[in-house]
């Protein structure tokens, strides 16, 4: 799934301060929820891809919906599977999209950024992950400094993806790491240790990536104060770019987590 928004609908300002303060639309949605109902249909997405003009600056969301194991406390639209012939299947359909969009488009619009979630997009292969920037590059206009923001588990990274992704030219590396107590990590079904994200920091920061940030959680089972303050003392001492710390919001029938 390719979502895309045109860069001047973001967060006004120059600092992050004034980018980054405000509430906005989940990026993973574009328009947002409430914007579509039954009356929109093929048409009238691509009247609104038409509508691009020239010097649009855009941003382009990709999402691989799929997850080699499921952390409990996650909502985001994935499922899990331990073969790769769905998501063989679902990159299939995916170049195709990739490939109508361009064509509507027609070299109309520069994309400034370029986001991919998930699920985990680096369950992918390392030449997958490959050609699915090379689609990308050859389907849209992208300016010579877009940002290429990716979220990586460390539990799926290997040398072959971490070249993969030099490759495709990511400029920043976002890390899921909720909490760094083993008992709390086995409750929530995502087990990694500090030493295997410090690994994947220090990869992606030897092949030229200039942010990294982390995702910490709290409000999960067996959190402490004291335990919420030891992960972040160990978080800061791998010096992130940015922090993004969620809350865990339970809602009967699902799990939530909100910044």
């Amino acid at each position: 799934m390719v979502a895309m928004q045109r860069a001047g609908e973001q967060v006004s300002g120059t600092g992050p301060a004034a980018r980054y303060a405000a509430a906005v639309p989940r990026y993973t949605s574009y328009p947002t929820a409430p914007h579509f109902h039954t009356g929109v249909t093929g048409e009238t997405f691509r009247g609104w891809l038409a509508e691009t003009g020239q010097g649009d600056d855009l941003s382009l969301y990709v999402h691989i919906p799929f997850c080699d194991r499921l952390c409990w406390f996650c909502a985001c639209h994935t499922k899990m599977t331990r073969r790769y012939e769905p998501v063989a299947a679902f990159l299939d359909a995916l170049f195709c999209e990739i490939r109508t969009v361009g064509g509507i488009l027609k070299g109309r619009g520069r994309v400034r950024a370029l986001h991919f979630g998930g699920g985990s997009p680096t369950m992918l292969r390392a030449d997958d992950i490959v050609r699915l920037g090379s689609a990308l590059k050859t389907a849209f206009n992208f300016a010579d400094n877009a940002e290429i923001s990716v979220e990586l588990d460390p539990n799926d990274m290997d040398e072959a993806r971490f070249d993969a992704l030099a490759e495709i030219g990511m400029t920043r590396a976002s890390l899921g790491v909720q909490d760094f107590d083993p008992q709390v990590q086995k409750a929530i079904n995502r087990e990694q240790t500090f030493e295997q994200t410090k690994a994947v920091v220090d990869g992606v920061r030897a092949r030229g990536v200039r942010s990294v940030n982390l995702d910490l959680l709290y409000g999960l089972p067996h959190q402490t104060c004291e335990s919420v303050a030891d992960t972040i003392r160990q978080a800061l001492t791998l010096s992130p770019d940015r922090i993004a710390i969620f809350g865990y919001a339970h809602v009967r029938g699902s799990r939530s987590t909100r910044p």
